[in-house]
């Protein structure tokens, strides 16, 4: 099955579905590219089980994972917690009811990784070790059990860094590399309240202390997305291509029904009528374009200006 747009290989066409158990699907992406927005959407599926918000905070607690259950049990408390009561599927950051922050629900789960020994920035090219491997296997594995589903798929931007230690610890893992057009990423950057103080890997500091030190703050959001994608790049080089998917997020928007089903159809996630009704509740407005009102004219400029030979490369009109 293919959707135009749709980076799909000869290989990842032609390629075997994973075998249930330990063949986890990974999310990767810059921030902000949709990755969140798949994340769930994916974890809507029946079969699919992802690290909640429970064992986050509980990550030696794996049982925990049954409450995934829980969450299929009642779809309409699930849609509104995961999406909101108008059933958009962008959510941000804003107070919430307390019972929004107990229901369960897929997060991004870094404590899982701190408890198996794996570390926040993984060095390029680092393999785990046999420890590392066997903790992360067994980790996932007894999530997957409590949580009853054939499938774990896990967004973690962190893992952007971990692709040779993922695809070591899961030789069968599928990936699917979701990418968007790198202005819009650096103006969701700048909106978005977590990110003045969040430590930037490649910089080893905050934005905030990037202006601080009187650089251009856009200049930082326009890198990022191209540090990113360089780490990703780099990461998959040495995975196999059949186990690779890329997806541009202005088609998921666009055409969000069936570029899920190949998505899925890749992740080894069978057809099922439940996540298909599930999906059709929900908006995918598209705001793609929005960065172009948001932004100056020389803001504009200036971040096309260092990503674009990356922008080229992948199809966004100067």
């Amino acid at each position: 099955m293919t959707v135009a747009g749709l980076q799909i290989s000869a290989e990842a066409r032609g390629a075997h579905p994973p075998t249930a158990g330990d063949a986890p699907l990974f999310l990767l992406g810059a921030p902000r590219s949709g990755t969140s927005l798949l994340y769930k959407v994916l974890c809507l599926h029946p079969d699919v089980a992802y690290i909640s918000n429970w064992v986050r905070r509980f990550p030696r607690q794996p049982w925990l994972g049954a409450l995934n259950r829980l969450a299929r049990r009642l779809p309409h408390t699930q849609r509104s917690v995961w999406f909101g009561h108008d059933s958009n599927a962008y959510v941000y950051a804003s107070r919430r009811a307390l019972l929004k922050r107990l229901f369960p629900q897929p997060v991004e789960g870094e404590p899982v990784y701190a408890a198996c020994g794996i570390p926040d920035f993984v060095p390029s090219g680092a393999a785990p070790s046999e420890q590392q491997r066997d903790a992360l296997r067994a980790a996932f594995r007894a999530i997957r059990r409590y949580a009853g589903g054939t499938r774990i798929v896990n967004k973690r931007i962190g893992n952007n860094l971990r692709i040779p230690l993922l695809e070591a610890a899961f030789p069968e893992a599928r990936f699917v590399d979701i990418m968007r057009d790198g202005r819009a990423v650096a103006y969701s950057l700048s909106h978005v309240d977590w990110w003045e103080d969040t430590v930037v890997w490649w910089y080893g500091g905050t934005p905030r202390r990037w202006r601080e030190e009187g650089r251009d703050p856009w200049e930082l959001c326009a890198r990022v997305w191209l540090e990113e994608l360089r780490a990703i790049d780099a990461g998959l080089e040495s995975v196999p291509a059949g186990q690779v998917l890329r997806v541009h997020y202005e088609q998921l928007v666009r055409e969000p029904l069936p570029t899920l089903r190949v998505i899925a159809e890749f992740a080894g996630l069978r057809p099922h009528p439940a996540w298909a009704s599930r999906l059709a509740t929900l908006r995918f407005p598209d705001r793609n374009e929005r960065w172009r009102e948001g932004l100056e004219p020389g803001a504009v400029a200036h971040i096309t200006a260092i990503q674009e030979e990356r922008l080229r490369r992948h199809g966004y009109a100067l």
